[in-house]
């Protein structure tokens, strides 16, 4: 999950590759670090913690050449000693990583046993230096150790270095990990994500897996694996989002939930004028018999309220499963399965295992993701795009109201096309995106700063209130650290009614006026336990039934279906105030990263 840098140019390449740095921070930020070569010698400085540490003790030295790195700890405690960059023991190289090194475990002892070098840190990456410089006898050139020393690599990885012997080029390698390069007339650019080109270039090259690039100023060259020389085109830049910071709101987490209506409009525009889901025709659709859809974190709840809009719409069976049990499941999937994958950065590491074991045993297979260049979007037979635009806060918020919302329409879509029906699902969203409107704040906020000295919280629900109930749990644990559980509200007395005590906050989502009784009865078994109820609701509820409830938030009036886009947005906001309320930084909460790159 770590985020890569690296500069060459006629500006402070200590400064330059900093600011560079911070549109990277929602991979990681647990420490960062920069080295540049300067006089013939290579320089680096390292911090603990967020990049506003490093950015404190940076001083431009004239360096025009660097690479910097933002860390998500894998291997070894984040520490000053375990950030990137790291540094060949004869100091020639500097490189930073992102990925896991498998076997670095069998290099260490490589290479402590034939050369007699000690590691200094805990990290895996330490080996690929240590490696650069073991081999560098047994090669020609510089480019040919790089690539042999990265074919000895096993594992996942993106890597830039630098040698300071060679003082104007930066070494660069990917292996299912991303990285891109950008060239203007005086200055490169390189990134974990294309976002850092955004006013900087016009245009970009992507590296495949198993590329390597060296790139000066003079020179960009790209090599395969067997270091054969190969031609790449660039990427037009014109289709980024300019990328407009948090604008007036304190955080990112708030302003993305604010956007909610601008991407519902979005959505409902994009899906109109590009004929949405044209790809999946009636004739693909006669071929398939069953509907497999995989994801993690929210992006497997977004695909749990998929499985039941589908089944719900479309009348064909639709399995859910999380990305990293999928590819050790041997699922039973074949030609006849379309297999949908939910990632919102594309590059979501157990996801993408879980698209190449469809692909492998012929499924069709479609992508819902936010991020066009990513590794999932090339990879897929179908791409829809998710259309929420720059997601930066951890958390994610107007991502997954987007996949919920396509996911929806795309279960329309199936039914028009199975039962030959004409249900005008571009209107209904239309109709949705005009008059949604955010939640009443004062309630949210004034029940917030009741949950700031809570331990544990629970949320039920039935149908797709469940599934809310999932979602609306994940985010208060994410972001202000309460022990949250989700559970469907018939199984109150199968187990976690144990856990209800006096004062417990229980949230209670029901949208479903069909199942509105049966979710106030679960509902009234936890309030005689001393459980604080929490109603969520759109529905005119009789106040006989509600007698025993703590506090009623009320929802604006949707049909039942539509209410999972509606409804999350009151949790999502009431997980941003308590965190805020606990002095937590909501966009970056501790030990998490935006976008898994490993497994």
């Amino acid at each position: 999950m770590c985020g890569i840098i690296g500069y060459i140019g006629n500006k402070s390449a200590e400064i330059e590759s900093v600011n560079l740095l911070k549109n990277l921070e929602y991979r990681g930020y647990d420490s960062a670090g920069v080295a540049v070569i300067l006089d013939g010698e290579i320089k680096v400085t390292k911090a603990e913690g967020k990049i506003a540490n490093l950015e404190q003790l940076i001083v431009s030295t004239g360096a025009n050449i660097g690479i910097a790195h933002t860390r998500w700890a894998t291997h070894g405690k984040p520490t000053e000693v375990n950030a990137h960059p790291h540094i060949s023991d004869n100091n020639e190289w500097a490189v930073v990583h992102n990925g896991i090194i498998e076997n670095f475990e069998m290099l260490k002892q490589e290479i402590e046993t034939n050369s007699g070098v000690k590691f200094a840190s805990e990290t895996d990456t330490e080996v690929i230096p240590q490696m650069l410089e073991y081999l560098s006898t047994s090669h020609q050139s510089t480019i040919s150790t790089f690539i042999h020393a990265c074919n000895r690599l096993k594992g996942v990885f993106a890597i830039a270095c630098i040698n300071k012997n060679i003082p104007d080029t930066l070494f660069l390698a990917k292996r299912k990990s991303p990285l891109y390069v950008a060239i203007n007339n005086d200055e490169i650019f390189v990134a974990s994500d294309p976002i850092c080109f955004v006013d900087k270039a016009n245009e970009y090259y992507t590296l495949e897996d198993d590329e390597f690039c060296k790139v000066s100023l003079n020179c960009v060259e790209f090599y395969d694996i067997n270091g054969n020389n190969i031609a790449k085109s660039t990427i037009d830049m014109k289709d980024f989002e300019q990328f407009k910071g948090k604008e007036q709101y304190p955080h990112f987490m708030l302003k993305e939930i604010n956007e909610t209506p601008t991407v519902l409009n979005r959505i409902m525009k994009t899906y109109r004028d590009s004929l949405g889901f044209g790809k999946i025709t009636k004739e693909v659709m006669q071929d398939i018999n069953k509907i497999v859809i995989v994801g993690c974190g929210t992006a497997y709840h977004a695909g749990l309220m998929g499985a039941k809009y589908i089944e719900k719409f479309v009348r064909i069976e639709c399995n859910i499963y999380i990305a990293s049990e999928f590819i050790y499941s041997n699922p039973i999937i074949d030609k006849r399965t379309l297999c949908i994958f939910v990632s919102q950065s594309g590059e979501t590491a157990d996801t993408l295992s879980a698209q190449e074991l469809a692909k492998s045993k012929g499924a069709l297979t479609v992508g819902l993701t936010n991020v066009l260049y990513s590794v999932l979007a090339k990879k897929v037979d179908i791409v829809l795009p998710v259309c929420a635009g720059p997601e930066i806060a951890v958390a994610s918020t107007k991502a997954y109201t987007a996949q919920i919302t396509i996911l929806y329409m795309l279960a329309r879509y199936l039914q028009n096309i199975k039962f030959n029906s004409l249900f005008d699902y571009i209107a209904q969203i239309d109709t949705l995106a005009n008059l949604f409107t955010l939640p009443n704040l004062q309630p949210i906020q004034d029940l917030s700063k009741e949950l700031v000295n809570q331990k544990s919280s629970f949320f039920i629900g039935k149908g797709f209130d469940y599934v809310s109930a999932e979602e609306a749990s994940l985010k208060l644990k994410e972001i202000t650290y309460i022990n949250s559980s989700a559970h469907p509200a018939g199984e109150l007395k199968h187990g976690f009614l144990a856990l209800i005590e006096d004062g417990s906050y229980l949230f209670v989502i029901a949208t479903d006026e069909a199942l509105l009784d049966k979710t106030l009865n679960s509902a009234h078994e936890a309030f005689a336990r001393g459980a604080k109820v929490v109603l969520i609701t759109q529905l005119d509820v009789d106040t006989s039934k509600t007698n025993f409830v703590y506090k009623v938030l009320q929802q604006p009036k949707f049909d039942d279906e539509l209410m999972p886009i509606v409804s999350i947005i009151t949790f999502q906001l009431l997980s941003y105030y308590t965190s805020v309320a606990k002095g937590i930084n909501p966009d970056q909460p501790r030990n998490l990263a935006k976008s898994v790159t490993v497994e």
